[in-house]
């Protein structure tokens, strides 16, 4: 694929911040943005296929047990829960569903609003989660740590500390 330079300054437009920025991306740009953005697809579609063979879990089922077990009394709010996780509250309630008829979650009444209702973790959720983790850390360091060298994972973790601030803390 080939791209036209960003070197020439008709070439720019302002971004959010009212900088002049490249129109175009690079050769360089673009072999970096479709590499992530393919590596994220591959990445996503391998470990969420491994997760439902072995677990009957998808990415984003784990990603809700992950937070709920993270979570003071491994309560949240189904509101809250869709907030922290990126999905919409009707993803997450579809998913909650599914928990829920596994007997890994528990939907309850939220006691300071009636209208809500929160998801908590039950034993047996508990215990799926950290199988299902390592699961999940095996086939994510199999599929992509070990094909990093520790300097470009330092870079990368550099990268992605300055584009996404405290992400990785608010999974642990």
């Amino acid at each position: 694929m080939s791209v036209p330079s960003t070197s020439d300054p008709a070439a720019t437009r302002p971004d959010l911040l009212g900088e002049k920025r490249p129109a175009r991306f690079s050769q360089t740009e673009t072999e970096v943005w479709i590499g992530l953005l393919e590596t994220h697809k591959r990445l996503t579609r391998a470990l969420n296929a491994e997760l439902e063979a072995e677990h009957g879990l998808s990415l984003s089922a784990l990603e809700l047990l992950s937070r709920l077990s993270a979570a003071e009394d491994q309560v949240l709010r189904l509101s809250d829960l869709a907030e922290r996780s990126g999905l919409s509250l009707s993803r997450v309630s579809r998913i909650v569903d599914t928990l829920e008829a596994r007997g890994l979650v528990e939907r309850r009444r939220c006691p300071d609003d009636r209208r809500a209702r929160n998801a908590s973790l039950t034993a047996a959720g508990a215990s799926l989660l950290e199988a299902a983790q390592a699961t999940h850390s095996a086939g994510a360091h199999a599929r992509f740590f070990a094909q990093v060298e520790p300097a470009e994972l330092d870079a990368l973790a550099a990268v992605f500390g300055r584009l996404a601030p405290g992400a990785a803390r608010s999974c642990t």
